[in-house]
């Protein structure tokens, strides 16, 4: 039995057990998993995160109230029934973030600054980072679904699925009859017979006296060469193949992170998964709203995953996951002349499960929607503040995670309120 088989079943024991909370072990920071949701294209945080209907400078939707939920004050529209069912479930357990600034309004520039808190294209991304670091424990520490990605200098740490199934049809064998010229598959003892040899040999090479990047490069090599081995034992215990809907993708999350495979899984959301489904020029709130109810609808179907599946280190993955959705940027606040919206470089974002300081929206914006400086220890406004920037949201994110932000970005601060202490 491998060892992420045996956590797995552990979990699945405790949480048969029926245990109250107060009598389960706190999950240590460096057990926690993460969930990311990328929505592409740039959504508008007054549809959902911003109740602003008493700003005369921007346009609201018709139809639409300022309600809260859970303490949480939200845009509840009829057309958008899975937003408030969202916020009446896990509303305690969650924290908006709105006036988060972006530094730009190209949506290539913005998403990585939203994922990695740097427009350099060099930094890695907060779920590369996260799961790097926990990369001794699990095969996939990273797994990509689909979204952006920077792996940046830990691409060791990363794995993207394809959007079309490849890392599925790698480990089936069937990425063989993709090939336009006739392939001669091998037997399948031959096959192990190979892979053992070249594990063999790749930890033979890793160990010796040799250069500091020789010593890198072979280490990781005998490292790849491991996990191709775990992975093959995995063809008959998961599929990481998905239709793209934002339901499916969260079954292939939930296990990976059961099975102890990863611990950071990306996930995207919008027009199947499509780059920029939510840029809504024209046309803005038809296109916006049932975006919002589709988005919400499969973070319930997430959250419910999360809860009937067991952890590795909790009774299920719902104890011990923290789950992040973002978009790149925000739009504009007044309609354009096609009833649309454009580029707006303040946004808003969501985190919720476990680590978080839930229950409240940290962040504003003043009358032209541009975020107000805020203290980053309460979230509360202050004009000799900071204003918020994704840097100082990942870094907050490294911090439940039980990573340093100070070997990340040494003298940028996190943003502490949203850590539950």
């Amino acid at each position: 039995m491998h060892r992420r088989q045996f956590l797995a079943g552990a979990g699945a024991a405790l949480a048969a057990l029926g245990l109250p909370l107060a009598a389960r072990a706190a999950t240590s920071p460096t057990d926690r998993k993460f969930v990311f949701v990328f929505n592409p294209g740039g959504w508008d945080p007054t549809r959902v995160f911003a109740p602003e209907f008493s700003n005369p400078n921007v346009s609201m939707e018709a139809g639409a109230a300022r309600a809260t939920v859970s303490g949480i004050p939200i845009v509840d529209h009829p057309a958008r029934p899975s937003v408030r069912a969202f916020f009446e479930a896990f509303g305690s357990q969650s924290l908006v973030l709105n006036g988060v600034m972006v530094r730009s309004i190209a949506h290539e520039i913005c998403s990585m600054i939203m994922m990695t808190g740097s427009s350099s294209g060099l930094s890695p991304d907060w779920p590369a980072i996260l799961g790097y670091a926990d990369r001794s424990r699990t095969t996939l520490p990273s797994l990509v679904l689909g979204g952006p990605s920077y792996p940046g200098d830990l691409g060791v740490a990363v794995a993207r699925t394809g959007n079309n199934g490849q890392l599925e049809a790698l480990l089936s064998g069937s990425a063989l009859d993709m090939s336009d010229v006739a392939v001669r598959e091998i037997s399948r003892p031959a096959e192990n017979v190979i892979d053992r040899y070249l594990q063999r040999r790749a930890a033979a090479r890793a160990l010796g006296t040799k250069s500091e990047l020789e010593a890198a490069l072979t280490g990781d090599l005998s490292a790849a060469m491991d996990e191709v081995m775990d992975l093959k034992d995995l063809r008959y215990t998961m599929d990481f193949s998905t239709d793209g809907t934002l339901t499916q993708q969260a079954q292939v999350a939930a296990q990976a992170l059961s099975l102890g495979v990863s611990r950071t899984v990306t996930l995207a959301h919008g027009n199947g998964g499509a780059a920029f489904g939510w840029d809504t020029h024209a046309d803005n709130d038809n296109g916006q709203s049932p975006l919002f109810e589709d988005l919400f609808s499969g973070l319930l179907s997430l959250m419910a995953a999360l809860q009937g599946t067991p952890g590795t280190s909790a009774p299920t993955l719902a104890d011990e996951t923290t789950v992040v959705v973002l978009s790149e940027m925000g739009r504009t606040p007044l309609l354009n002349e096609v009833l649309g919206k454009d580029h707006w470089p303040y946004n808003s974002m969501f985190i919720a499960g476990a680590g978080v300081n839930g229950s409240q929206t940290l962040g504003s914006t003043d009358g032209s929607l541009i975020a107000n400086p805020i203290d980053l220890k309460t979230g509360r406004p202050d004009p000799a503040g900071t204003i918020l920037g994704c840097e100082h949201v990942g870094l907050a994110l490294l911090k439940i995670g039980g990573v340093d932000p100070g070997t990340v970005l040494p003298g940028v601060d996190a943003l502490d309120a949203l850590v539950r202490g």
